[in-house]
């Protein structure tokens, strides 16, 4: 707190005053990260078609990452659980929640859009191919503070389309169902 103090040339009493610990002035960081990670992703997903969606919020976060490398940093190489010793405060419990809800509702929509309907499994395979693998992706770069290569997005593109690809035809194997039309 008093190194966060120094560098903005104000005593460290004024970010006691607004923050009462470290936990909670990172935790209020991160909160703000994630909220600014969720508009942009959702933005992403608003293509009519489904799988134009999913490639689109995949190449968000290398896009993401590359815009704001520090705030990248913060949202994808933490978890909320990092930050709180005791909990946070009410406030922030409630943001973290909303977000979590509002992030589950989008994730919802777009897995109907994909697959037809929601279910444990399409929502992980949905997860996997539009999150994690762009994560994957971007994540060894993050944590050597460098700038995620333009090529990642050509190898997120391609496995994020091949991941739902083959859920399409794993779950039409396994169900009978008829198979969405495939990216």
């Amino acid at each position: 707190m008093s190194a966060i103090a120094h560098a903005l040339g104000a005593p460290s009493g004024s970010i006691y005053h607004r923050f009462q610990s470290r936990d909670e002035l990172l935790g209020r960081l991160w909160l703000g990260k994630i909220a600014a990670f969720h508009r942009g992703f959702s933005a992403a997903l608003q293509h009519d078609d489904p799988n134009e969606a999913a490639i689109a919020a995949s190449l968000f976060v290398p896009q993401w990452v590359r815009s704001d490398r520090t705030g990248a940093r913060i949202a994808i190489m933490h978890r909320r659980e990092e930050f709180v010793g005791g909990g946070w405060p009410p406030d922030m419990e409630r943001e973290a929640r909303r977000l979590g809800k509002e992030f589950d509702v989008v994730l919802d929509d777009i897995t109907r859009r994909l697959f037809g309907e929601v279910s444990p499994t399409l929502r992980r395979a949905t997860r996997f191919a539009i999150i994690d693998i762009p994560y994957a992706g971007v994540r060894p770069h993050i944590s050597r503070g460098e700038t995620p290569p333009p090529e990642i997005d050509n190898l997120v593109r391609a496995a994020a389309i091949a991941s739902i690809r083959a859920t399409r035809e794993t779950y039409a194997e396994l169900t009978g169902a008829r198979r969405p039309t495939a990216p």
